[in-house]
């Protein structure tokens, strides 16, 4: 306290020491979901959602319920990010962090910055990313798949 006030970062770590593990990272409610998605395509609501061309356009060729938490979840990991519980992940199919099967994050999993980097940096990152991830090497084929289809979409755009 000699030192000023504590910031948010340590009174979390005091408070986790006095609870005795790290807290569990917040879930999205259905209300959360449906709020951040709506808010991407400038809705108000669901019923405005389903009315909205700028949604049917995105989703032309898909069908989703839009009753169900599991389909606001694939929204929301297709239009607004990660959800931070998700960001931490590990495993065969999961690389910085991202299970690449359940999002399509290429810029976060290839470790670029969209605004920086060049046609020759996401060729590089996705060389070094399939020298690790390729099925010749005993990676898993979906995952190669992947990041060939997030490859493609980033170099569309250069």
């Amino acid at each position: 306290m000699a030192q000023g006030p504590p910031d948010a970062p340590a009174l979390l770590a005091f408070a986790e020491f006095i609870h005795g593990k790290p807290f569990p990272e917040p879930v999205l409610t259905l209300t959360q979901l449906k709020r951040e998605v709506c808010r991407v395509f400038g809705c108000e609501n669901a019923k405005d959602l389903r009315q909205s061309s700028e949604f049917n356009l995105a989703m032309a060729g898909r069908s989703f319920d839009l009753k169900t938490k599991a389909d606001w979840q694939k929204l929301y990991r297709e239009w607004v990010g990660v959800p931070e519980a998700e960001r931490h992940r590990s495993g065969a199919t999961c690389i910085n962090g991202i299970d690449v099967l359940e999002n399509f994050r290429p810029w976060h999993v290839f470790g670029l910055e969209p605004s920086t980097a060049t046609a020759d940096d996401i060729k590089e990152a996705f060389r070094r990313l399939a020298k690790e991830h390729h099925p010749d090497v005993g990676g898993d084929p979906r995952v190669m798949e992947r990041l060939q289809k997030m490859r493609d979409s980033l170099l569309a755009f250069r």
